[in-house]
């Protein structure tokens, strides 16, 4: 079996276990009465997705886990390492959702408890990615790679705790987060590939290995959001919750550790950034000056209170997507 049949595979197999998960774990997240609490002062157009089954991001961690391996080969450390990555900051998401469900409450984790774990797991991840892989480098667009040395540990714990968060922050239309990571995946997906087939010069056999199996996680990645869209589209029948929120945020971290990417990611997953800066830059102005900036925080509210439908902010968000991911790649490949 070659590699482009092998991460064709990926993608369908992964897709097949996250779509059978989501149709077994919706009906028992309901008996269990897992359900989303909406938020009070959140759009009131949001009230109706009150009780809808939350913690889906359990199926897609199925589908992610069990499909990355299969077409796997060699030495498969940087699989291992994309997937406790994943792991990670998905138990630290399930323990935010399990209180939220078990408190009957839209408030999980505190702030501080959130933080901490978050540092320990950006710790060992950041650790395992300059002690075990070797990775001490960010690609500079258009210029030498940038030699980090110990310096990398902290820089790759800032892009993972800004990702993961700026993920979940934008978990809060339905497929939104879900669509964006499934474009930023593909280009990923596309990046690997084309490393792997010899259209971007790597020399390093080892590194040609590593890239290949990168390519299969990426892909397991992109056929479970591929499934989950099928359930998370407008009207939702299940949200992922920071179950989810947080392995996607994490999966598209470990991709960008894995070829040096982590300052693509920026321009990539521009419009999860964009969520996380309106939250700061309105609860700075609201502390600083007493006045908001934005209708509502996250962004994404504000476009919806501006009179803009779910479904038109989603698709704009998409289509911005596309058209950054583009550039990035372009970035990337006129790089070399």
């Amino acid at each position: 079996m070659n590699f482009i049949t092998g991460m064709l595979l990926t993608v369908l197999i992964a897709f097949v276990i996250t779509f059978v998960a989501s149709k077994i774990l919706i009906p028992i997240l309901k008996k269990a009465k897992a359900g989303q609490h909406v938020r009070d002062d959140g759009p009131k157009t949001h009230l109706v997705k009150e009780g809808t089954p939350t913690m889906g991001g359990i199926a897609m961690l199925v589908g992610i886990i069990a499909s990355s391996f299969i077409f796997s080969s060699g030495d498969i450390k940087y699989t291992l390492f994309a997937v406790i990555t994943v792991l990670a900051f998905t138990v630290i998401g399930f323990l935010d959702d399990g209180l939220k469900l078990f408190k009957k409450r839209s408030l999980g984790l505190r702030a501080w408890q959130k933080i901490v774990l978050q540092l320990i797991a950006a710790a060992i991840v950041a650790c395992l990615a300059y002690y075990w892989l070797g990775i001490d480098f960010v690609m500079i667009p258009f210029a030498s790679d940038w030699q980090l040395g110990i310096g990398f540990i902290p820089f790759t714990m800032f892009v993972l705790l800004a990702m993961v968060n700026s993920v979940n922050l934008t978990d809060g239309l339905d497929g939104l987060a879900t669509g964006i990571t499934l474009i930023n995946s593909s280009t990923f997906l596309l990046i690997f590939v084309l490393s792997v087939m010899g259209a971007v010069v790597v020399t390093d056999a080892e590194v040609v290995t590593d890239m290949s199996n990168m390519t299969m996680f990426t892909a397991a990645v992109a056929g479970s959001c591929i499934a989950f869209l099928c359930f998370n589209v407008h009207p939702a029948k299940v949200f992922m919750g920071d179950t989810g929120a947080f392995a996607l945020g994490a999966a598209l971290t470990a991709m960008g550790i894995a070829t040096g990417m982590q300052l693509f990611l920026a321009i990539m997953g521009f419009m999860f950034v964009l969520s996380a800066v309106s939250v700061i830059i309105q609860v700075g102005s609201f502390k600083l000056r007493g006045k908001r900036v934005f209708r509502m925080a996250p962004l994404h509210h504000h476009f919806e209170l501006g009179g803009a439908s779910e479904t038109q902010v989603v698709t704009g968000y998409m289509i911005a997507t596309t058209l950054l991911c583009i550039g990035a790649f372009l970035m990337f490949f006129f790089s070399f």
